[in-house]
């Protein structure tokens, strides 16, 4: 297609389809591999292989039925699809790809079609093996009946070994039913990919289509991984949408802006289970540490960060500095309250206009200024606000509402005492 030539490239590079020429052997696959090999090599009974969607299970399926040797084994892949997964179909299909030709509709005369194919296997020296992928869409009694041919032995010795390959659903699915937990032999999970892992898949992928690694620079594989969490599908399907908009806008390589316009396009958000609700604005730079988007100011308890100096004190702000400070929550409000100005707080701060910028912590600078004045500066006492603990009577409804405070009360007789333990109890009952 035009695009791919526009990018020197001989064939889509991001194609989801099961192409054994792209398979990545990543750490986390070559594990995988390993794991399921050995326990196949063994003549295992059950062997599971789960994952997240798109982590590359039915690639590994193909791999591992193309690696095992036919002299050894005889495997057969068998995909579920929705709507022919009972049981009676399940069974004649696993018949057919043994080489029954009519294996009939009834149960027992499938299930000896079966056992008669793998007998024959077993006498010509091989080991039958059936992989089941997307087994998680197999309902209970599919299971229950799958997991039954296990059951078949000759000579003492079991003549199939079964693998099934699902998402975690599968999990579940096999919870149902504790007689075929128990019999499972081997779990290997699939993981999916790292960012190191994400940068030479991508690569890979692109050498076998003779493109030049530069295509994907290192910002654009990081918003690769960031959107596909490193699920291979994903990154093919997001590269794929990607290049497309780097094509569009005549760009000779794709930018972290082109994935995060793809992945806007196809719904998919940067963390796991989210989604955009709005799509990124065309033009936006690409994605990358030297792209972030400037952090919004911090309000808290810390020191004022800034210049005190007067109009350079940072952002325009329609309220004083007194009430900034106070909405901040500085232990210093009481003082920053009765100011509303920055001039106001250099003065009383002794702060120099000049070298006021940087950090001041204020309620230090506060208490070092309240500590030199003398007490006859009057200017700054009569600024703080002053606490007294004596009740105002200048109202009749303050004097009915007073509370005697301790001294007033040991200065009083018992008479007097007792009159306003009564009106305190009239107050309560009020």
């Amino acid at each position: 297609m035009e695009h791919f030539q526009h990018f020197g490239l001989s064939q889509d590079p991001f194609s989801n389809e099961p192409d054994l020429r792209f398979y990545f052997d990543s750490a986390s696959h070559k594990e995988t591999l390993l794991r399921l090999d050995r326990s196949l090599r063994q003549g295992k009974g059950l062997t599971m292989l789960t994952g997240e969607p798109g982590t590359g299970k039915t690639l590994i399926a193909r791999r591992l039925f193309e690696n095992l040797e036919e002299e050894v084994f005889e495997v057969s892949l068998m995909v579920m699809l929705p709507g022919a997964t009972d049981a009676q179909s399940v069974l004649s299909r696993f018949a057919k790809q043994l080489g029954a030709e009519d294996p009939g509709d009834d149960r027992s005369a499938v299930l000896g079609c079966i056992y008669e194919r793998l007998a024959i296997v077993r006498e010509e020296g091989r080991h039958s093996l059936l992989i089941i992928d997307d087994a998680h869409i197999l309902g209970p009694e599919v299971m229950a009946e799958v997991g039954g041919l296990l059951n078949m032995e000759y000579e003492d010795r079991r003549l199939l070994s079964l693998l099934l390959v699902g998402t975690h659903e599968l999990d579940a699915c096999m919870s149902g039913d504790a007689a075929l937990l128990q019999r499972v032999d081997v779990r290997v999970q699939l993981q999916p990919l790292d960012l190191d892992n994400t940068a030479a898949y991508l690569a890979h992928r692109l050498t076998i289509v003779g493109g030049a690694i530069p295509l994907l620079p290192a910002p654009t594989v990081e918003a690769l991984f960031k959107f596909s969490r490193g699920r291979p599908r994903l990154i093919n399907t997001l590269a794929d949408n990607a290049l497309f908009e780097a094509y569009l806008g005549g760009a000779t390589s794709v930018g972290g802006a082109d994935v995060e316009r793809a992945a806007g396009d196809l719904g998919i958000g940067s963390d796991p289970g989210t989604t955009y609700t709005q799509l990124t604005p065309m033009g936006a730079a690409a994605i990358g540490p030297a792209a972030a988007s400037p952090s919004p100011p911090v309000v808290s308890n810390a020191p004022v960060v800034g210049d005190l100096s007067g109009s350079d004190a940072g952002p325009a702000c329609d309220t004083g500095l007194g009430e900034q400070l106070v909405s901040n929550g500085s232990s210093s409000g009481d003082l920053a309250a009765l100011l509303d100005s920055t001039d106001e707080l250099t003065t009383v701060l002794n702060l120099d206009p000049d070298t006021a910028g940087g950090t001041v912590d204020l309620d230090a600078e506060v208490e070092a200024v309240l500590a030199e004045r003398e007490p006859d500066d009057e200017q700054i006492i009569d600024a703080l606000p002053i606490f007294s603990a004596e009740n105002s009577a200048a109202t009749p409804l303050a004097e009915q509402t007073r509370i005697a405070l301790p001294d007033e009360a040991a200065g009083a007789g018992e008479d007097d005492v007792a009159e306003l333990d009564d009106l305190f109890v009239e107050l309560i009952e009020d």
